[in-house]
């Protein structure tokens, strides 16, 4: 069987932006997909080790129901990502002078990820 491949884009770093994209590519992986995460500007803060996750204006009861489901945090989730060898990339950012990475990623231009995705079995992009 052939291995499938994901991309998955995370757009937006908001604590409602940041969960989709990280279960898709945790879930992906731990079906022995190979995964692409791409984090875009405004995304990038997820790869921060001092990002703290803020709701959107209106759903701030969002971060009560996640702890009182016992939902993994943001950071949880990445870092089972990283487990699973899920393969983290910036995008169009100079990676160098912005963010204290919890986890390595690579700079890519924005026309790198949609080149994979062209070619993925999955594209998704929250």
């Amino acid at each position: 069987m052939e291995t499938k491949k994901v991309v998955v884009l995370a757009l937006h770093g908001e604590l409602e932006s940041a969960y989709p994209p990280l279960n898709i590519a945790v879930g992906a992986a731990s079906t022995g997909a190979d995964v692409i995460l791409a984090f875009s500007r405004k995304g990038v803060n997820i790869l921060d080790k001092n990002y703290v996750p803020v709701p959107s204006v209106g759903i701030e009861y969002l971060s009560n129901a996640l702890s009182d489901f016992n939902a993994p945090s943001i950071h949880d989730l990445l870092g089972i990502a990283v487990e699973l060898g899920v393969k983290l990339y910036v995008v169009d950012l100079d990676i160098h002078d912005q963010t204290d990475f919890l986890h390595d990623a690579e700079q890519v231009p924005i026309k790198w990820v949609l080149n994979e995705a062209v070619s993925a079995d999955l594209f998704f992009h929250f």
